[in-house]
């Protein structure tokens, strides 16, 4: 597993992560899950508090999986919008699009995004991509493309829940990714007002609101 995890980075470019190997990042993501990825999103979508006519942003949407989602809660009248580093990922995304999708290749931290956009931003297991000095100012996009009264949904790998992988030929047993830190830090600085918090399996999650005013 370790190795696999791996080769699904391109590398480090200034920016963050990048997962051009996006086909195998979603088998991995489904063994991690144990098979209940699919629940979990569903929650995902659920707690983001997306409804019909909605306009949702899916920052580090990969290939879309849970964009797709977001855009059968927003129904018909809505549209959802993804964006995300890896240029390979994006296309395989606007093959699966419906007309009311659009997917952007971007960073998180320079959204090319008209001001109080979306209804609602979600970003899931895209943060711990972002380098730590600029998850500050992708969270400050995040809230500038956010509508007054719109909300954000942040979930990433919780800490304490994930798996242990054996380093090979060592004996020694590591976290497989980097974390992030406090999402609820994250949220309330750049100007959100934090709505709640919990946990999903393996994830831990936050609700938030810009505010009206």
């Amino acid at each position: 597993m370790h190795g696999t995890l791996r080769k699904l980075h391109a590398g480090k470019r200034g920016t963050g992560t990048t997962l051009d190997r996006f086909r195998l990042n979603e088998v991995v993501s489904q063994v991690a899950f144990a098979g209940r990825r699919n629940r979990v999103y569903r929650e995902i979508v659920a707690l983001a508090g997306v409804g019909p006519g909605d306009s949702v942003l899916d920052v580090g949407c990969s290939n879309g999986y849970l964009a797709r989602r977001l855009a059968v809660a927003a129904g018909p009248s809505g549209r959802v919008a993804g964006v995300d580093p890896s240029a390979a990922a994006i296309a395989d995304a606007r093959r699966r699009a419906t007309a009311a999708m659009t997917f952007t290749v971007g960073v998180a931290q320079r959204l090319d995004l008209p001001d109080a956009t979306f209804d609602a931003v979600t970003c899931t297991l895209a943060m711990h991509h972002v380098p730590a000095r600029q998850r500050a100012a992708a969270l400050a996009e995040m809230y500038r493309v956010t509508r007054p009264g719109g909300r954000l949904l942040l979930a990433d790998f919780d800490p304490g829940r994930l798996p242990l992988m054996r380093h090979p030929g060592s004996g020694r047993t590591h976290r497989a990714v980097a974390t992030v830190g406090p999402l609820t830090e994250l949220a309330s600085g750049a100007g959100y007002r934090v709505e709640s918090s919990g946990t999903l399996p393996l994830l831990r999650y936050v609700r938030a609101t810009r505010p009206e005013s």
